[in-house]
C-alpha cells in the first residue's frame, strides 16, 4: 500500500516531492498483483485531488493492478473489503463506501459581468480567445484583460474584440509570479472593476509515469495550479460574479501518457469559496460547457 494519508494541505513543494515518490515507486511494482493507493477522504483538498488525477492516468499506465481509496482513519479497515468488490476507486467517510458515478449536471444560471472588467489569463491562447469571443458575444463583456506569459496574437485578437464592442488590453505577465499578477489586477480600472476571472493557461508536458521528471512536473504545476492559487489569493475579496477555472477530463478519467496533465488539472479549484449553486466559483472541462460544479 501507498500510504499517501498525509499529503492533505500539502505545499506547492511539498506536492512536487509526493508526485515524485509516487512516479517513483509506481515504476518499481511488480507486473503482478493489486497496489493501493490510499489518501485522506477530503478529495477536494487540492493535494489529494492532484494525487487523485496521477493515480487514475496510473491505472490506465498499469491496468488491473492499481485502486485508489480515499479514507478517513476509521475507515482504513475497510480497505480490504474494497479492494475485493473489485471496483477501481473509492471513498469511505463516516463508514459510508461511495464510489465515482457519471450523471448530469444541472445547468446553471445566467452570470451578469455588468460594466466590470474580466481577466483571462492565457487569453491569446485558442481557448482563452474562444473564451473572450463567447464572452463578448453571449455575455455582453466590455472589458477584457488577456493575460499572456508571451503575448501570442495579442493584438490582432484585441483588434477583433473592439469590432466586436469590446475594449480589450493584452497584459504580459505570468500568473504564477504573484508581484507580476498583482500589477496586473492593481491596473483594471476602478470604473470598471473586476467582475470575472477565467483561468485558461496551461502547459503540456506528457510522460509517462516510468518516464516523468522533476521538469516535467514543474513545467505544468507551475501555470495552471500555482496561477491559480494566486488568482484565488489576489482577488478573493473581489466582487465577482463568475471566478472560472478550466481542467482537463484527464483528471476524471485519467490519460495515460499524461500523468503531470492529469495531476495538476485536479488541483484548480477555489479553496474556501463554495462551488454550489449561487456560488460565483465555477470549474469548466472544454468542450461541453462551463457549468457549475457539483459536490462529489
Amino acid at each position: 500500500m501507498l500510504d499517501l494519508t498525509d499529503v492533505a494541505g500539502a505545499g506547492s513543494q511539498a506536492l512536487r516531492e509526493v508526485v515524485a515518490r509516487f512516479a517513483a515507486e509506481a515504476t518499481t511494482w511488480p507486473e503482478t498483483g493489486t497496489r493501493v493507493v490510499l489518501t485522506g477522504s477530503d478529495l477536494a483538498d487540492p493535494a489529494t485531488a492532484a494525487v487523485w488525477g496521477l493515480a487514475r492516468t496510473a491505472q490506465l499506465e498499469l491496468p488491473g493492478r492499481i485502486v485508489i481509496v480515499g479514507a478517513d482513519p476509521a475507515g482504513k479497515a475497510l480497505v480490504p473489503a474494497v479492494v475485493a468488490s473489485g471496483e477501481p476507486q473509492a471513498r469511505i467517510q463516516d463508514g459510508v463506501v461511495t464510489v465515482p458515478r457519471l450523471s448530469r449536471a444541472a445547468p446553471g444560471g445566467p452570470v451578469r459581468f455588468g460594466d466590470g472588467t474580466v481577466l483571462i489569463t492565457g487569453g491569446t491562447g485558442v481557448l482563452g480567445a474562444a473564451v473572450a469571443r463567447h464572452l463578448v458575444t453571449a455575455h455582453g463583456v466590455r472589458h477584457l484583460v488577456l493575460l499572456s506569459r508571451t503575448g501570442g496574437a495579442g493584438e490582432e485578437l484585441a483588434a477583433e474584440l473592439r469590432d466586436l464592442g469590446a475594449t480589450a488590453v493584452v497584459a504580459r505577465a505570468d500568473a504564477a509570479d504573484r508581484a507580476a499578477l498583482a500589477e496586473v489586477l492593481a491596473a483594471v480600472p476602478a470604473e470598471h472593476p473586476l467582475t470575472g476571472v477565467v483561468h485558461a493557461a496551461g502547459v503540456l508536458a506528457d510522460a509517462t509515469l516510468a518516464t516523468l521528471t522533476p521538469e516535467q512536473i514543474e513545467a505544468v504545476l507551475r501555470p495552471k495550479a500555482e496561477a491559480a492559487w494566486n488568482l484565488h489569493e489576489l482577488t478573493k475579496d473581489a466582487d465577482l460574479a463568475a471566478f472560472v477555472l478550466f481542467s482537463s477530463a484527464a483528471s476524471v478519467y485519467g490519460s495515460a501518457g499524461q500523468a503531470g496533465y492529469a495531476r495538476r488539472e485536479r488541483v484548480p479549484r477555489r479553496p474556501g469559496r463554495p462551488t454550489g449553486a449561487g456560488s460565483a466559483c465555477r470549474r469548466c472541462r472544454w468542450p461541453g460547457g462551463c457549468g457549475r460544479r457539483r459536490a462529489a
